[in-house]
């Protein structure tokens, strides 16, 4: 349902006053790092504006469960994602999160795994590669590399997810 336009401009003007500092405190309690906290309350607020301008919120009186909603989600997304690195760095430094030691024949393999990614790397493009390095290599969270590089976290999650296909490309039948 369209709203009045007048309606949504004066919503916008009142949206952070009325929301940042509760989506700061949501997201401390959730994600436990201030600097994660204050990304999740930036990025609720410009998907909620954007959801008010393309007229996606139809119950106005209800925007502040739509705002806690949109948190909720991306509360979510980031737990999902941070599973994924954690499996790929460890995947990427030769380790296999559910088995024990490696013995002598999984220490050759894992050397030579690392040697082919650290070729493939290599022919990466330098932007491709040196998001990769700070991310997995360098352990850098995701939310400093964001404001880093003057991205939002969902640019960051988009350009990271292309550079390591591009990778996965250029490994190509071999197995890690």
């Amino acid at each position: 349902m369209a709203h009045p336009l007048s309606v949504i401009e004066a919503l916008e003007r009142d949206l952070a006053q009325r929301f940042w500092e509760r989506l700061r405190v949501f997201g401390m309690r959730r994600l436990g790092d201030p600097a994660l906290a204050e990304d999740l309350a930036q990025e609720v607020l410009r998907r909620v504006t954007e959801a008010l301008r393309n007229g996606r919120v139809a119950n106005l009186d209800a925007l502040a469960g739509f705002v806690f909603q949109t948190a909720t989600h991306l509360c979510l997304h980031h737990y999902r994602s941070r599973g994924r690195e954690e499996r790929a760095l460890a995947l990427m430094k030769g380790m296999d999160p559910g088995t024990a030691s490696p013995g002598p024949l999984d220490a050759l393999v894992s050397e030579e795994a690392r040697t082919v990614v650290r070729q493939a790397l290599t022919k990466l493009n330098p932007d491709d590669r040196d998001l990769l390095r700070r991310l997995y290599f360098d352990g850098e969270d995701t939310a400093a590399t964001a404001r880093r590089l003057q991205l939002t976290p969902g640019a960051l999650r988009v350009r990271k997810h292309r550079a390591l296909a591009r990778l996965a490309g250029l490994l190509g039948e071999w197995r890690l």
